[in-house]
């Protein structure tokens, strides 16, 4: 078996809707199908094709005469900040239960790090529940990034 971290392109739709479905962290998502979902992925994917402000990266299990699998990915999105310059946010980073401990996240992470550098981004922010077992794990810790003990994170629901 080989896992192989690569750009997404809209034939990873089915896979990534996959995970969200499995899951089942997100209410609007539970409540449709799975082919909706994934059409709506492949919407996505092809709007961050064609703009340079995301990047959307999987990872792709290979096992020799099997089909292929998208087993996780992250999405990240770049944007200037005016006061500090480049930055990046990541909004997803999931993989399909099962899969966790194997150091696929990790190379998810790695990568679009890479990416980030690569930018001229200046810090990469994310928002982790501490609801998911990857905060009570301490996965993002571990691999040098810091709680804002002074931040709150808001969201305001537009639909």
């Amino acid at each position: 078996m080989e896992i192989i971290i690569r750009q997404a392109n809209v034939e990873d739709g089915a896979g990534i809707a996959a995970i969200l479905h499995v899951l089942g962290w997100f209410a609007a998502i539970n409540e449709q199908s799975i082919e909706l979902t994934e059409q709506q992925i492949v919407s996505r994917i092809e709007q961050a094709q064609q703009e340079r402000t995301h990047t959307i990266l999987v990872a792709e299990r290979r096992d020799w005469g099997l089909e292929h699998q998208i087993v996780g990915y992250v999405s990240a999105h770049w944007f200037p900040h005016l006061a500090l310059g480049n930055d990046g946010y990541l909004s997803e980073l999931f993989l399909l239960p099962g899969t966790t401990g194997q150091g696929i996240g990790s190379r998810l992470l790695d990568e679009i790090t890479t990416v980030a550098r690569q930018r001229h981004c200046n810090r990469l922010l994310l928002m982790n529940r501490r609801i998911r077992e990857s905060y009570q794990r301490g996965f993002y810790l571990k691999r040098g990034w810091k709680e804002l003990p002074d931040g709150a994170f808001f969201s305001l629901s537009l639909v």
